[in-house]
């Protein structure tokens, strides 16, 4: 009896048991499912082991990422083991240069991840302004219930590169500014780095043969012709260098300066020259850039005008004279719009206007201007000071203006020796009065002869 109420327990037991079992796998199911949908994960197949947690990085946007950009970061977290895995808690741990806004969630719980299933993660991280370009990393961190410590750690590496590295001219200083021809001058260049990140490998080029433009646009090859008009077209060249210079590296924010000896050539023409310049540099992490541009140089020298009282004929005072004055550019650089203003003074009146417009006056030659004057008074020892107002510009356009006094020598027609010519027009005068007094006499006589004979009769 007592074997069978054994055998009558062992089967109540085995009924209770299975009961609990069916019950048990009926409140897990759901939850099973339930956790497939909330976390989106796709099971690949179903078996019982040992959990295997991979994360891998699909991809993020844009790439590469810019400093100060946003960039969507797209993960996959994938268990490989054959074994599920509960209550998975993913989180990225943003640090600079990184970081998240308030509505973004760093740390999330995904539950129940299948074995062989997974989950795909997608978060929006900042770059900050100030990050350094290069690889930098990521740091995130998971755990679940099976795992053998709290927190297991990781890294994703980002590149982080601006759009574009800037090497910006900051200015150009020419000693002296303005380049006479034939002579020397030093141009330094000075440039900076704009980027946030170190520009290396900086090859300057000042193309004074103008080689980076001169090409035919027709089949880009220079003809000869166009070459050696582009070669000839900056009477500029270098001394005791060549036109090209490098620089190893410059940090950023950091300016660098670049110091060319040049020459004019002796025949250069005055004016002002467009110098196209070649800037190729490398980025921090091996990106070529090519930046063209132009500057200026001034080729001309200032005008040196000579200014003086070729003619006049101011003999006294109280009396009318007409007044010339020479102008000379003694200069190597043209003169444009050069006028001449004779100022007001109380020792004369104008009877002409007082300005005179000359226009333009080249090198190496002389234009004159001239005025017509009632002189009141003369100075001390018989001299008129006369006031001038000069205004120019040279050939580059560059203002000019001076005031100076000439000084008149009002000598009298006796000094000038005119005295001789004024005697001899009185002689000329009385012997044309005498000659005149001769024919009206003997026309006088001869018809007083006339008259006596009739008288006779």
């Amino acid at each position: 009896m007592n074997e069978v109420g054994d055998m009558k327990d062992k089967i109540v037991k085995w009924i209770v048991r299975g009961f609990a079992l069916m019950v048990m796998m009926l409140m897990v199911m759901p939850m099973a499912f339930a956790a497939y949908s909330d976390t989106k994960s796709v099971a690949l197949k179903r078996q019982t082991g040992t959990p295997n947690l991979q994360i891998v990085t699909l991809k993020y946007e844009p790439f590469p990422v810019s400093p100060g950009e946003y960039m969507d970061l797209w993960l996959k977290i994938g268990n490989e083991g054959d074994g599920d895995i509960t209550d998975l808690t993913f989180e990225i741990v943003p640090e600079f240069p990184f970081s998240i806004d308030t509505n973004e969630q760093a740390g999330r719980d995904y539950g129940l991840v299948l074995a062989n299933s997974l989950v795909l993660a997608h978060y929006k991280v900042r770059v900050s302004e100030a990050a350094v370009e290069g690889d930098t990393y990521l740091k995130y961190r998971y755990r679940y219930v099976n795992s053998d410590m709290e927190w297991e750690e990781g890294l994703v590496k980002i590149r982080i590169q601006a759009r574009e590295a800037v090497l910006d001219i900051q200015s150009v200083l020419s000693e002296p500014e303005m380049i006479a021809p034939g002579r020397e001058a030093y141009v330094t260049i000075r440039i900076k780095n704009l980027a946030s990140s170190v520009i290396r490998d900086v090859l300057f080029k000042l193309d004074l043969s103008m080689s980076t433009i001169a090409k035919n646009p027709s089949s880009l090859v220079p003809t000869a012709v166009l070459v050696d008009s582009y070669y000839n077209a900056i009477p500029l060249v270098p001394i005791n260098s060549s036109t090209e210079k490098r620089i190893g590296y410059i940090k950023p924010g950091e300016e660098k300066e670049i110091t060319y000896r040049l020459r004019a050539f002796a025949d250069a023409e005055s004016k002002t020259y467009k110098v196209p310049i070649r800037v190729t540099y490398q980025d921090e992490v091996g990106g070529n850039f090519t930046k063209d541009d132009v500057i200026g140089l001034m080729i001309g020298a200032v005008p040196d005008l000579d200014v003086f009282v070729s003619e006049d004929t101011v003999y006294s005072a109280k009396s009318n004279g007409d007044i010339t004055v020479k102008l000379v550019n003694k200069g190597i650089t043209d003169i444009k719009f050069l006028n001449v203003i004779l100022k007001p003074s109380e020792k004369y009146d104008f009877i002409s206007a007082n300005m005179v417009y000359v226009g333009d006056l080249d090198s190496d030659d002389y234009e004159t201007a001239d005025f017509k004057l009632y002189v009141n008074k003369l100075d001390k020892g018989d001299k008129l000071n006369l006031p001038l107002h000069i205004e120019y510009q040279d050939s580059n356009g560059v203002d000019y203006a001076k005031d100076l006094s000439i000084e008149l020598n009002a000598y009298s027609m006796k000094h000038r020796g005119l005295n001789g010519g004024s005697k001899a027009g009185l002689v000329v005068f009385i012997i044309i009065l005498m000659a005149a007094g001769w024919y009206g006499y003997k026309r006088w006589e001869k018809g007083k002869k006339k008259k006596k004979p009739q008288e006779s009769k």
